[in-house]
């Protein structure tokens, strides 16, 4: 680890209950564990198709829950402190298997998270997009205000759920934009379908690296360091103007055949491969003080952190079987379609309230009931 504090937290986040979407993803079953250790109680929301749940807690209500109903929050959102909107399909890959759902999931579904907070009074929305929204860069590091040149859908549908929370910004709704670079490192829920965990399981398993392309650029962020920079952004004091943060280390900048060769040199015994991609267009180099004027919060994990300790978790067998469709989001959503493309639209709690055991139903008016007192994606990130 290196510079940085710990994890951005401020004193108000302790006290605050939070809802997040997206909560059994790649980013939200850390940021779960994270407010609940820093003494909040969350209400945990997402699709539900991965196997990943949180642990039963007095402190967490997990709920299954399809943003595509524009009321499927609005029993949960009394008493929120503030969202983490992460519930997305993300990736270019699995954006492309259904475009219409992707933007249902992606655009839509983000209108009516917000249009729920607006209803229920809740003023702090922390949305996660993607530095993918700068696409091809233009020469030199982007910035916020730079031209935004999004090369796939995913990219599009991120682009257009933040121009949604830009317009109907107001002082009593005050949406926070975060744009997270290309992110890395071991979570509850994995992921293997992302670069540097991609190439790590496999320089791991089967000695070799593969590249496609190579001279692409981009921005690298550890996903601890992405929950801080969010937690730090649920703290935040909300500035007059808009509120858009570039979320990365500077120094973690690279291009694909440089983490390729990274990679081979920290897990040993790899051969890096470098294969022609001509479809790949996208290549961007990201600034990010933004994140540490705007939000006080500054990377404490390096690229090579993540390699690590991806090494590591595959060496000791942590996740079974890697190609799972559990870490892959493309397969994953394929799952949803082939399920008829429709989540489980009635909000139902699955775990955490009070004492009760994990997995054991709840109804919703159970869920109607809860407080802070006895409480504690779509496919997700």
């Amino acid at each position: 680890m290196t510079e940085g504090n710990d994890c951005g937290v401020r004193g108000s986040v302790a006290t605050g209950r939070y809802l997040v979407t997206g909560a059994f993803g790649y980013i939200g079953s850390l940021l779960v564990e994270r407010l609940v250790e820093l003494g909040s109680t969350v209400v945990a929301a997402d699709l539900g198709l991965s196997d990943w749940r949180p642990q039963a807690s007095p402190r967490i209500t997990s709920v299954l829950a399809d943003l595509r109903d524009p009321s499927c929050l609005d029993d949960l959102l009394p008493g929120v402190s503030g969202v983490v909107h992460l519930a997305a399909i993300v990736g270019d890959r699995a954006c492309e298997i259904n475009q219409e759902l992707s933007w249902d999931t992606n655009y839509l579904g983000t209108v009516n998270v917000a249009s729920a907070c607006r209803r229920a009074g809740v003023r702090r929305l922390v949305f996660a997009s993607s530095c993918s929204c700068y696409g091809r860069g233009q020469g030199g590091n982007a910035d916020v205000d730079s031209p935004l040149w999004p090369t796939s859908l995913y990219a599009e549908t991120k682009l257009r759920a933040e121009h949604h929370l830009l317009t109907i910004r107001s002082k009593e709704f005050q949406p926070c934009i975060l744009r997270l670079a290309t992110v890395h490192g071991a979570s509850g829920r994995m992921r293997f379908d992302l670069a540097v965990n991609s190439m790590t399981s496999q320089a791991v398993l089967e000695g070799r690296v593969v590249v496609h392309g190579g001279q692409q650029w981009r921005p690298f962020l550890h996903v601890s360091d992405a929950v801080g920079a969010i937690i730090s952004a649920l703290s935040a004091t909300p500035v007059s103007g808009p509120e858009i943060y570039n979320c990365g280390r500077e120094n973690d900048n690279h291009q694909l055949a440089e983490v390729g060769r990274l990679v081979a040199a920290i897990v040993g015994d790899a051969v890096v491969t470098i294969l022609p991609s001509p479809m790949d267009f996208r290549s961007y180099r990201v600034r990010f003080e933004s994140m540490s004027t705007g939000l006080g919060y500054s990377c404490t994990h390096r690229l090579r952190d993540g390699i690590r300790e991806v090494r590591d978790a595959v060496v000791d067998g942590r996740y079974g079987g890697c190609a799972s469709a559990q870490y892959d989001n493309y397969q994953l959503t394929r799952r949803l379609i082939e399920g008829g493309g429709r989540g489980d639209s009635r909000v139902r709690q699955v775990s955490g309230c009070g004492n009760a055991e994990a997995g054991d139903p709840r109804r919703l008016s159970d869920v109607r009931g809860l407080d802070s007192a006895n409480a504690s994606d779509a496919a997700s990130h």
